[in-house]
Parts: C-alpha cells; structure tokens; sequence
C-alpha cells in the first residue's frame, strides 16, 4: 500500500507547543511511510523571515530527510490549504493512504472528494487543535498524545557521529558534500 504524508508544519508546531515535547520529522517518515510504501512526504513550511538562516537550515534538513518541502513567506497566520488539498489532489492516484497532519475545516471537502476516489485518509493531530467536520470526514483519527514514545524527539537533539578513524575498514573517508555539510550543521536543530 502507497502512503503519502501531508505535513502543516505550522500545525505540528502548534500541535507539538500544546503537548510540550518536540517532534522529530524523521521519525514521523519511519512510522508512516516506510521507504517501501511511501510515495511521498510533503512538509508545508512558513518562512517568517527568509533570510533567516536557522530557517533555512531547518527546511534544508526536512529535505534531506525526504520531505519535498513547500514553503512561502508570510505574515500572520500561515495557510496552506489551497497548496495541501491541490497536492493531494494531483497525486492521489499514485498512493493509497494519506496520513494528514493538520486541523484546517478547509480541508473537509478535499478529504471527502480523496475518500470518493477510494482513498484512505488517517487524520494526525491533537483533538483541541483539529477541526471536528474534518475530523468526520477522516477514515481514522491518529492522536498526538498516544503516539509520544514513537514520535518524540530524543533529548538534547544533537546526532551523534562516528569519527573517521572508527569507520569500518573498507569504508573510504570521503569529501565532505554540500549535504553533508547542511545537515552536519543542523546537530543543533534537529
């Protein structure tokens, strides 16, 4: 079975604030779409201030992790629904679960039009922040709380890597790539 994800990232931070644990995007991709079964993993992101360089980061991080990454600029509340419901939308014949997370009324319609087309739609949220219409028109609610231990970002947040001289043997020391160089820089914020 194809799963796409649809993360409001905007939401989950609402949603995460509200709980009072951070989530880690990389272990949301591991619980719901295995490499395997995901067809993608779309993370809508505000930009508050594009020259923001801890923003940046943080976006290019969410792409080396897999998200393909839609972000805008804004001011005042960030929405994304019009660019969530065209991508789900657009893409619904290449998966067949959705796992959606956000709390948007607007999205009602578009989760009754992808449940019409035969498509399984998994709501992801905290119940105070999510819409009840659009929690209605979901096959199935996932609550934050319950999912803490799968979800949470460990402690500190800093990844831990292994020296170059504890490498295994038949492993060559490489140059480091622009990628590598992002996300080495991103212990800190993820």
């Amino acid at each position: 079975m194809k799963v796409a994800l649809f993360i409001d990232g905007s939401y989950m931070y609402n949603a995460a604030k509200r709980l009072g644990w951070n989530v880690d995007h990389r272990r949301v991709i591991a619980q719901f779409g295995p490499a395997d079964d995901l067809y993608n993993a779309f993370y809508y992101a505000p930009l508050t201030d594009p020259d923001d360089e801890r923003q940046q980061k943080f976006l290019d991080a969410l792409i080396f992790m897999g998200y393909t990454v839609r972000s805008r600029e804004v001011h005042g509340e960030p929405r994304f629904e019009a660019l969530l419901a065209t991508d789900a939308l657009t893409t619904a014949p290449r998966w067949d679960r959705a796992i959606v997370a956000t709390g948007a009324s607007e999205l009602a319609h578009t989760f009754s039009a992808l449940r019409a087309m035969g498509k399984e739609i998994h709501l992801l949220g905290v119940p105070e922040l999510t819409d009840l219409e659009l929690r209605n028109q979901a096959d199935r609610y996932l609550d934050l709380r319950e999912m803490r231990e799968a979800l949470e970002r460990q402690s500190g947040g800093r990844r831990m890597y292994p020296a170059i001289e504890s490498l295994p043997e038949n492993q060559e020391e490489t140059q480091p790539t622009p990628a590598r160089g992002v996300f080495d820089s991103l212990e800190d914020e993820l």
